[in-house]
């Protein structure tokens, strides 16, 4: 049985959404995902979805029963689905979109949260996984499948303060890491301390565009192994001018190299380039993807520490060109600074 589902846009994003059945149809917003023991023939996994932007179709079977969704204020449908066991989910098709480019994205799966694939978690009867799509419209419902998602292995369950440290005590790549040379065509200059670090010798150098954010200054100083939180490659770029030791910046003018948000979002530090004029008293300080830009009000810290997740202030791009800029608050798992080991 395939059942399609379209949203369209009603009052303060509380969207309906057309469910067609084949032998009937339903109306709703939203799609989650729950599972009973392995079966032959696939595991049952219930399915929900929720996008003002887009429309999906998904082989299943609508339930009798629906789902609360607290930041919507709707109980959102249920479709069972087969999902193979350790395979990604194959059931549901992007059938329409509101501009190119748009994919689906999951919540609850092993891959982490927001992913373009995924493979269910394999736990209990009540949890979730919830899918919406990469649409800068559907900011409302990459929240609700936050709101869904279980922390999968190895998620904070507070906001964490973490040390990326690609190097060992040597100041050589450490296990794990594979280097790959620059070349003399892009060689760095102007190498001053990294604002995220928090040990010597670790440099932000010019131009950025390189991605010379966080250097690591090896033993012959004359290269540098630059890198990023999230990726196993570290570039060596060789330096015009060999930089003396370079000590961190004070521990109350650091800032982070990347700040990621609960649902996997990364933001990184933004530098220079065009958009839209922002309301008074607010900076632009960090990219964050489709969520737009994380700003900061004038003499306020860049985020809000409270118990268990801290926050921040993220503004959509969209708001602003429509004149309608009010920031929302996002929840931070964690902030990640350069250092050594």
């Amino acid at each position: 049985m395939t059942v399609g589902y379209r949203m369209a846009r009603s009052r303060r994003l509380l969207l309906p959404l057309v469910v067609a059945v084949v032998v009937g149809a339903v109306g709703m917003l939203g799609v989650w995902l729950l599972r009973d023991g392995p079966r032959s023939e696939g595991r049952p996994v219930w399915l929900v979805f929720t996008s003002v932007a887009a429309q999906v179709s998904v082989q299943g079977r609508q339930e009798e029963r629906c789902v609360e969704a607290v930041a919507l204020g709707e109980c959102l449908p249920v479709i069972r689905v087969l999902q193979e066991p350790d395979e990604p989910l194959r059931a549901i098709s992007l059938t329409g979109v509101v501009s190119t480019g748009v994919v689906l994205l999951y919540w609850g799966c092993r891959e982490g949260a927001g992913v373009e694939v995924c493979t269910p978690l394999p736990q209990g009867p009540e949890d979730v996984v919830c899918v919406t799509t990469s649409s800068l419209e559907d900011v409302t419902g990459k929240a609700t499948c936050a709101e869904f998602s279980k922390p999968v292995p190895g998620a904070a369950d507070r906001t964490e303060v973490v040390t990326f440290a690609p190097v060992d005590a040597d100041g050589a790549a450490a296990d794990g890491y594979r280097v790959t040379d620059a070349g003399e065509r892009y060689k760095l200059d102007d190498c001053s301390p990294a604002y995220a670090a928090t040990a010597p010798d670790i440099v932000s150098c010019f131009p950025f565009a390189l991605g010379a954010h966080a250097c690591w200054v090896e033993a012959s100083r004359e290269t540098v192994l630059c890198g990023m939180p999230g990726s196993n490659e570290l570039r060596r770029h060789a330096v015009r001018k060999k930089p003396g030791r370079i000590e961190p910046p004070a521990e109350d003018q650091r800032q982070p190299l990347v700040i990621e948000l609960r649902d996997g979002t990364r933001c990184t530090m933004r530098w220079g380039g065009p958009h839209p004029p922002l309301p008074d008293q607010l900076t632009a300080r960090y990219h964050c993807g489709d969520h737009g830009i994380l700003v900061q009000r004038l003499e306020a810290p860049l985020w809000v520490e409270a118990d268990p997740f801290w926050t921040v202030e993220i503004l959509r791009l969209a708001d602003v060109q429509q004149g309608d800029a009010a920031p929302l608050r996002h929840e931070v798992a964690f902030l990640h600074y350069a250092g050594r080991p």
